[in-house]
Order: structure tokens, then C-alpha cells, then sequence
């Protein structure tokens, strides 16, 4: 079923029928000393909160992520929208497309893909195009690579966002590279490919956005490797301190130890793949906030999370 309702659109008294994916859902006890069901419920355009009143003492046949289908009313409830739930229920959801449910990038991930594919294509011929081309190249990483959010919460955190991520750092670091010859313009660029690639297995992005069991016991950088080194082992006399200089990228990209990087950047190169990509996260960080709160009244923005601080609007 195609989803036709969403969250942006709805009115005060507006009837629904439709699908949405359950973000939060717990069973509570009202002052009457009946139970009801307290429910957040989103898709693509947003989050919107949900009741279901006297709902018994049978469990739901649904939990956190989720497809479900409602039958409700839209009302007003201190001065925010929620649903009022008549009935809900799991919905299969077998031909449901997942860019209705969860935010996406608004960019083709097809066509930022190939964007990644013909850059990587014009890298010096050598053992880090073979590389960054073998995991490009690779279905299993490529289908992740193309849907994955870069995170969860942080930034670009929506469907597409990794590649979308990725790709603008290597516009950035062209330019930074054009500035200072020096560089190693193709390691920069290796870097910059694969310091996040860890992300396609760290997050679960099949419904909501949260962490895999096994990105929390390991994390994006030591999965990453991983899947690096296992691709070096697959070239054939690929460099030993390339190895270690491509390694010690990935392992430096955070920048400090104490924001999760086992090292600090120790040449250039890796100093330029942590700075252009903390950089760009910080301006998506703030773009998203800005977004969030354009009808907010004031010269100010809520208090980003991440940035830890608030946000002085664009005057």
C-alpha cells in the first residue's frame, strides 16, 4: 500500500487511515486506573504522538520499529498536534518503500554514487585506487553505502546521508589540496572514502536509526578496518606503510581521543581528513537546526545537542 498521509499535512478534526512507523511505544496507567497505550509514531515528514485509551490488558501485537497501520483522529492537545487512535495494528508492510517512513537525503543516492565511482576512477593508477575501487566496487558495501545515515542523530542523519556525507568531502578536500600542493591528493582522498565506511554495519537502518549490536561492542572505526585490511589483503603486495598511513587515517579521523579516535592526526593528510570532516558535520549539524526551528519565534534556535549550544539565526 502506498502511504498517502503524512505528518506535515495533518489538520485538527483530520480523519486517518494510513501507516506509520513506531518510534516509541509503552503501556501506562491513566487516573481512571485504566491502561492506555502512549505511542510516538513517524515517517519522513516528521514525529507526532499517539493515544490509544482504554486499550485492555491484551499486549499489542506490534513494538518499537515497527510498521503499523492506524485508524485515528487528528487533535489538538496543548497546542500540539497527536492522534487520537481508534485501532491500530502491525502492518507487513512487504512493498512499503523505507523513504516514506524514515528522513532521507534529497539527492539521488544513485547518482551520488556514481559521483563517488567516477572521482575514485580518476585517482592515480596504483595500489589506493585499487583500494578505494575494490570497496567501492563491491555490491554487499555499495547497497549500504548508498542507503546508511552518516549517524543517528549527529548529522546527516537520514537515509543517504553517508554518501552524501562523503561526497561533499571530497569537493572540500579538492579544494583544500588545491591550496596546498603538498599533499597527497589521492591518500587524502582514500582517507576520505573509507574513515566512515564502518557505519554501513555500526547502524541499523532497516527501520529506525539506532545502533547494531555489534557497532556498540565495536564501533564504526574497528569495524571499518576490518573490512579495509580485508581488501588490502586481496592486492597483492599492497605496501606495508601504506597500509599503516591509510590505517592511521581511519584510526585519527575524530581528531582527539577523547571523541572516540584511538589517535591524533600525525601528517597532513590525516590532519585533512579530520578537519574537513568535522567540519562538514558541524555546518550540517547547524543547517538541521536551523531547519527545525524556522518558525521559531526570536533570534535564536533551540540548544543543538550535539553543538552544545544554541544558535543565533540568520539576521
Amino acid at each position: 500500500m502506498k502511504k498517502a498521509v503524512f505528518i506535515r499535512d495533518l489538520q485538527p478534526h483530520q480523519a486517518v487511515q494510513d501507516t506509520f512507523l513506531v518510534r516509541h511505544q509503552a503501556r501506562r496507567t491513566g487516573r481512571s486506573g485504566s491502561a492506555y497505550l502512549d505511542l510516538e509514531l513517524q515517517d519522513s515528514t516528521g514525529v507526532i504522538p499517539a493515544k490509544l485509551w482504554d486499550c485492555g490488558e491484551a499486549p499489542p501485537d506490534f513494538d518499537a520499529d515497527d510498521l503499523v497501520f492506524v485508524t485515528a483522529t487528528a487533535e489538538d492537545h496543548l497546542g500540539r498536534l497527536q492522534l487520537r487512535l481508534e485501532n491500530i495494528h502491525r502492518s507487513l508492510g512487504g512493498d512499503a518503500d523505507l523513504r516514506d517512513y524514515l528522513p532521507a537525503s534529497t539527492r539521488d543516492a544513485e547518482e551520488m554514487y556514481a559521483a563517488l565511482l567516477d572521482r575514485a576512477g580518476r585517482m592515480n593508477p596504483g595500489p589506493l585506487r585499487q583500494l578505494v575501487q575494490s570497496v567501492l566496487d563491491d555490491p554487499a558495501i555499495a547497497s549500504g553505502y548508498k542507503l546508511a545515515p552518516a549517524a543517528t542523530t549527529y548529522h546527516h542523519a537520514y537515509l543517504g546521508g553517508l554518501i552524501e556525507h562523503v561526497l561533499s568531502l571530497t569537493g572540500l578536500a579538492n579544494r583544500v589540496a588545491d591550496h596546498y600542493p603538498s599533499l597527497d591528493r589521492d591518500l587524502v582522498l582514500a582517507g576520505i572514502v573509507l574513515h566512515d565506511l564502518g557505519k554501513i554495519h555500526e547502524l541499523s537502518y532497516a527501520r529506525g536509526f539506532r545502533y547494531s549490536t555489534r557497532g556498540q561492542l565495536l564501533g564504526h572505526i574497528a569495524i571499518g578496518l576490518e573490512m579495509v585490511w580485508e581488501k588490502m589483503r586481496a592486492i597483492p603486495g599492497f605496501p606495508a606503510g601504506l597500509k599503516d598511513r591509510v590505517t592511521h587515517i581511519i584510526l585519527s579521523h575524530h581528531g582527539k581521543l577523547e571523541f572516540g579516535s584511538p589517535k591524533e592526526p600525525m601528517f597532513p593528510e590525516a590532519l585533512v581528513v579530520h578537519y574537513v570532516d568535522d567540519l562538514d558535520s558541524k555546518l550540517e549539524a547547524m543547517r538541521a537546526q536551523y531547519a527545525a526551528d524556522q518558525e521559531r519565534e526570536g533570534d535564536w534556535t533551540t540548544r543543538n545537542r550535539a553543538l552544545g549550544r544554541e544558535l543565533l539565526k540568520k539576521l
